[in-house]
């Protein structure tokens, strides 16, 4: 791979990662999924240039940019991470919210009376 292959390649994942960013910061998950294939395929090219040895004779200036580019995908991986995290357990809580729920009514004595295994859902008549 020559020079401006190389450096076409990276300034390509570049702006996927910057773009990448604006999506985690607004909290746009399904927004990813229209540049994956263009960052995967990117790094893929980037990816078999390395294992060929295509760096061999290259700037350091490239060198430092592959090098921030793999620390910008570490950050983002992590980023990521904890976003899902964060979904797993809003909706644990959301589920425990929705098993805890307890439905009952009053006697003629006017003593509580639990119904079992109720989850909502009903309509009271006046």
């Amino acid at each position: 791979m020559n020079s401006e292959t190389l450096e076409s390649c990276l300034d390509t994942i570049e702006s996927v990662f910057e773009q990448e960013a604006e999506y985690i910061v607004r909290g746009q998950l399904s927004e990813l999924n229209q540049i994956a294939q263009s960052k995967f395929e990117h790094l893929a090219i980037l990816s078999n240039a390395i294992e060929s040895g295509a760096l061999k004779g290259q700037s350091d200036a490239v060198i430092r940019r592959i090098s921030k580019l793999q620390s910008t995908a570490e950050e983002h991986g992590r980023h990521l991470q904890a976003m899902q995290h964060g979904l797993k357990r809003v909706l644990g809580r959301l589920d425990r919210l929705q098993s805890d729920v307890q439905v009952g009514s009053y006697d003629q004595s006017g003593t509580k009376v639990q119904f079992s295994g109720a989850r909502g859902r009903f309509e009271s008549k006046a």
